[in-house]
C-alpha cells in the first residue's frame, strides 16, 4: 500500500479495491487508496468523511461506507457511496443507529449493517435497500459482537468472530441471516 492504515474498511468494486477511512501515518485518513487488481497499482482517490473502525460493502459498481468512529464524537451514523465514475461521495440516509467496530456485506439490492460497540456490544442488524433508499431493522444477531468479519453468500450474511464485550475479547461465533 503506497501508505499504512489502520482501523479502515475494504471492499471490491468493478476489479477495484477500496480501502476506505482508517487511521493513516497523520491521524484519520482523508483520502481512500485505490488498487486496480488487473495491473495492481495503487492510487489515491476521494475519501469519505474521516472516521476509523467503519465498515464498507460494494454493490452495483458502488463503494458504501458505513458508520464507524472518531475519538472527539465517538460512534457515527455517517452513510455514504463512492461513485467511481464521478469520483465522489455522496451521503445517503444515516444508519437508524451509530455504531462503530461494526461490519457490512451486500446481498441483492441490500447492504447490510451487523454488530458493532458502544457502551456494550451490538446485536442489531439493519439493511438499507439500495433502489428504495430506505432502512429497515433486521433480526439481531444471537451474540452480540464488535470488530466481527462479515461476508455475504448465497442469499446469507455470514457474521464471523469479534468481540461479545467492548475491549480487546474474541469469539469463534459463526451466524448467519438469511436476506430475502
Amino acid at each position: 500500500m503506497p501508505e499504512p492504515r489502520a482501523a479502515a474498511a475494504a471492499a471490491v468494486a468493478r476489479g477495484n479495491l477500496y480501502v476506505v477511512g482508517g487511521i493513516g501515518p497523520n491521524g484519520l485518513a482523508t483520502r481512500a487508496l485505490r488498487l486496480d487488481l488487473g495491473t495492481l497499482h495503487w492510487s489515491f482517490v476521494p475519501g469519505p468523511v474521516q472516521r476509523e473502525h467503519l465498515a464498507a460493502a460494494a454493490l452495483g459498481g458502488k463503494v458504501y461506507a458505513i458508520a464507524g468512529r472518531t475519538v472527539a464524537t465517538g460512534n457515527l451514523d455517517t452513510f455514504e457511496v463512492y461513485s467511481p465514475a464521478k469520483r465522489a461521495w455522496t451521503t445517503l440516509p444515516r444508519v437508524p443507529e451509530t455504531r462503530g467496530g461494526t461490519g457490512a456485506a451486500a446481498v441483492g439490492k441490500t447492504i447490510v449493517s451487523v454488530g458493532g460497540e458502544a457502551r456494550e456490544t451490538i446485536r442489531t442488524v439493519y439493511a438499507y435497500n439500495v433502489k428504495k433508499r430506505r432502512w429497515s431493522r433486521l433480526p439481531d444477531l444471537p451474540t452480540p459482537r464488535h470488530g466481527l468479519g462479515v461476508v455475504a453468500y448465497r442469499g446469507r450474511v455470514y457474521a464471523l468472530a469479534g468481540g461479545p464485550q467492548p475491549g480487546l475479547f474474541v469469539s469463534a461465533a459463526n451466524e448467519y441471516l438469511r436476506i430475502g
